[in-house]
């Protein structure tokens, strides 16, 4: 874990509002608020590995999966907000002993994707389109 967020590439350049005027930079002003997260999620990584050490990637890829599978029978059986808290901290978890076992900055990749995903919708439509129920989608 590598990655702070002053080298961030969500940072670079003066910041992303300053980079990204319009309606875009409405979005790049909502992640850089989102910024100061990431030092709690790396903090959260690093307990993670207190606490459970560096097991087998195969064998802790086993359990996330696992973990999954009942978070997804949670949402389909309709079990309750409890058990969705329940099965998706518990996936959370293993997601920051993943990271761990393969020396992954949680907080760097997910910052990524989150800067990738807006990037593409903007690219794709020109304003950010997040998903909405009974909308069709051209993806």
């Amino acid at each position: 874990m590598t990655t702070s967020s002053s080298d961030s590439p969500l940072t670079e350049a003066g910041g992303l509002a300053g980079a990204h005027g319009g309606h875009d930079g409405e979005a790049w002003r909502t992640v850089e608020a989102a910024l100061p997260a990431l030092p709690a999620l790396r903090s959260l990584q690093r307990a993670a590995l207190g606490i459970y050490g560096r097991l087998e990637p195969d064998r802790a890829l086993v359990w996330t999966v696992e973990e999954l599978g009942e978070l997804a029978q949670v949402v389909r059986r309709d079990e309750g907000h409890a058990r969705l808290e329940e099965e998706l901290g518990q996936l959370a978890t293993w997601m920051l002993c993943l990271a761990n076992i393969l020396n992954v900055d949680l907080a760097a990749a997910v910052e990524s994707a989150i800067r990738e995903e807006i990037e593409r919708q903007l690219a794709k439509y020109g304003k950010l389109t997040p998903y909405q129920p009974g909308r069709r989608s051209n993806d």
